[in-house]
This record gives C-alpha cells, structure tokens and sequence, in this order.
C-alpha cells in the first residue's frame, strides 16, 4: 500500500502543485524560474519540494486518485490513507527513516520533529532536457564583428579584382552580333507565347467563375465548416470540499458570505470541493493562487485541483 501512495503522490503533485496526506502533511511544489548571472550564464530553472505538517486537512486529490483507479467507493480510499498514515507515523515513532518514493524521506529529531529531506535527482517533468548554458557578452560579440569586417574587406577586394578582369575580358572577346539578334528574337517570341497562354488561361478561370456565382455552386466553407475546439485542463481554485452534496452547498453558502460570490461546486470521485476560481492556462492559475493566498490568510490552505475539460 505504501508504493501505492508514493505513486499517486508522484505523479499528482506536478500537476497540482500541492498535495495533502490527510493528518500527515502537505507537499508543496515549488519553481524557481531561470537566472541570468552577469557573467553570461544562464541557470537552468528548478524545482524544490517542501513538507508542511501544518496542513493535515483532507483535499481529497489523492483519495480520489485511487478511488477512480482502484475503482473503490472515496470513503475507501480514505480508508487506505489512514491505515497508510498509521504505519509511516509508527516508523518514525520508533526512529526509523522512512522513505517516501522517488520524492526524498522522512526523519524525526530530537525533540520528534518530522524532518522531510528532498531527493535531488528528481527531475520535474516540465523541465526535463533543460540544462545550464552561456551566452557571450557584449564586449565578446564586439571582438567578433570587428574581424569579421576586416575579412570581409579582404573579401570584397578580391571580388572587386575579379570583376574588373570579368569585364575586360568580355570587351576584349568578339561577339557575333547576327547570332545574338536570332537568340534575343527567339525568346521574345517564346515568351509572348507563354504570355497570350496564361491570358487565355485566365479569361476561362474568370468565366468559369462567373458561372458559379449565377449557378449559386460557390459556398463559404469558412462559415459551413464547424471548428472544434481542442480538449485540455480546466485549473480550479479549491477552497474547501465535503463528502456529500448537502453538506458542500452549507459550506458553498458560508463561502459566498464571505464576498466570493463566483464560487461554485464541482464534483469529482464521491467529492463536491468548492472553487472560487477557474482557469484554463495553468501559469495563470499558479499566479492567482499565490495572490489568494496572500491577500486571504483564511484560505491559505486553498490549492489547485486540475480536471481534464472533454
């Protein structure tokens, strides 16, 4: 059961972001976007994972993973988390090291603390293949430009030398004048051929359209055609959730009283969670949930749940 929950948790936290064992603790995902030092290096962006104890509520995001892929009613996978819980809790109780998949492993100090320590070689999915580089800087590029001209000079020289022998030598070569007055007067004659061709050409594509158009053949296929538009995530700020519906409207009204009066419910694998935001570009989700948080102490708990729009 135990490899069970590390799947989920690895494979739901990239998309959430953050991700709650119910009375255990929270992770967090956190990005760090690309630094550009003055020396020219540019540092690759990264990822780091941080453990709150202090979020110990149930989001349901795991709970409804396994219900859905374990086909298990969601008080079920609850069931499981906690016998789970229980088990990782009495090995750190016993000071034991418990590791926690491919995210990294638990410990307790010595005052019982849970100490979270982060696998570094974890690699996140949306970064993967970016490594560190360089670029030259201004004083390197300069350097540069200034030799490529000099070659350049040289270059034209040359060409110029070139040129100039090109063009003595074509005063100095006879030419015979009648045959280059048969050649000029033969591609004349082709090209006033291809000329008249396309012109007939032409008349009988206009004619031809013409004659649709009365006919009524001629249709605007960009406004017969049906666009369909392309399926992808919905990204829902989540502040609360409940097991049944009744209970997910009281706490959707206690909500609204407090001036989100967009907030809504959506249901999902036994769960009815309360949203006061939708988006479907995931950055701009992130960003409103950060300035939620901070600007609303009383939701700082609230985290996004992803849901695929069919």
């Amino acid at each position: 059961m135990e490899k069970t929950i590390f799947k989920y948790l690895e494979f739901s936290l990239p998309i959430h972001n953050c991700v709650i064992i119910p009375d255990f603790g929270g992770f967090i995902l956190n990005m760090e976007p690309a630094a550009f030092l003055s020396n020219g290096e540019i540092k690759s962006p990264k990822h780091s994972i941080v453990f709150n104890p202090e979020l110990n509520h149930n989001d349901g995001i795991i709970a409804s993973y396994i219900a859905k892929d374990e086909k298990i009613s969601y008080n079920a996978a609850c069931k499981k988390i906690k016998e789970f819980v229980t088990v990782i809790k009495t090995n750190l109780k016993d000071g034991k090291t418990v590791s926690f998949g491919n995210l990294g492993s638990f410990t307790t100090d010595a005052e019982g603390n849970i100490l979270f320590a982060q696998n570094r070689s974890i690699i996140h999915p949306g970064l993967f293949g970016l490594y560190p580089t360089s670029i030259k800087q201004l004083a390197e590029i300069d350097k540069i430009i200034v030799r490529d001209k000099r070659n350049l000079s040289i270059k034209y020289t040359i060409g110029a030398v070139a040129a100039g022998v090109a063009a003595i030598a074509l005063f100095i070569t006879p030419i015979n004048i009648k045959d280059s007055n048969n050649r000029t007067s033969q591609k004349a004659d082709f090209i006033s051929a291809i000329t008249s061709s396309l012109s007939q050409r032409n008349s009988e594509i206009v004619k031809d359209l013409d004659n649709k158009t009365e006919n009524g053949q001629i249709t605007n296929t960009a406004e017969n055609s049906l666009v369909k538009p392309k399926s992808g995530r919905i990204y829902y700020i989540i502040v609360g959730g409940e097991d049944t519906m009744d209970r997910a409207n009281n706490l959707l009204s206690k909500i609204k009283k407090n001036g989100f009066n967009d907030a809504d419910i959506i249901e999902g694998s036994d769960r009815y969670r309360i949203y006061i935001s939708s988006f479907e570009d995931k950055t701009q989700a992130e960003s409103f949930l950060d300035s939620f948080r901070k600007e609303n102490p009383k939701f700082e708990t609230a985290w996004l749940y992803s849901k695929r729009n069919n």
